[in-house]
């Protein structure tokens, strides 16, 4: 077979399949389960806007209270020649954080959170400012672990790059 009669052909099935993947499930679900998805993902979602706005306060006690004890950070600077990580304990971040200074302003947009029972992730595009200085941007993958019904942050990773 021709690999031009070939094209159109996979071009068709792979149209398909991202058309059925995001068709709605339909898996016998009631209105109450939809509403209960919403309801954490806008649990998940406060947590993260928790965390952002103690950091913009300089809040070590807020910012204890939306950490898990043994959260991490892990930075991804994709700004250089090539990327570079570090990462950074919670307690590290908290005491950094928390002590007075420039306020630290985070702000995600259109947040994507999945999860299953206890643990949740959310993804966002944010952009980070000091004070009134935008400094950066890049994306957000955070991870959640809800422990005797409270949602707190066990991981963060994230993108430094220049905003668009």
């Amino acid at each position: 077979m021709n690999t031009m009669n070939v094209r159109p052909i996979l071009f068709a099935a792979f149209a398909a399949v991202v058309f059925a993947a995001c068709q709605p499930a339909s898996h016998g679900e009631s209105t109450e389960t939809a509403v209960a998805v919403d309801e954490t993902a806008g649990e998940v979602v406060d947590v993260v806007n928790d965390l952002f706005q103690a950091m913009e306060a300089r809040d070590s006690v807020r910012l204890k209270m939306a950490l898990h004890p043994n959260a991490l950070f892990t930075s991804v600077d994709l700004t250089g020649e090539r990327p570079t990580t570090r990462r950074t304990e919670g307690t590290v971040f908290i005491s950094s954080v928390g002590q007075p200074g420039v306020p630290y302003v985070e702000r995600m947009y259109d947040p994507v959170v999945e999860h299953d029972g206890d643990f949740a992730q959310l993804w966002a595009y944010y952009d980070f400012s000091l004070g009134d200085s935008l400094s950066h941007c890049g994306h957000d993958a955070i991870q959640l672990v809800r422990e005797s019904g409270q949602w707190r942050i066990l991981g963060i990773t994230y993108t430094r790059t220049s905003c668009k």
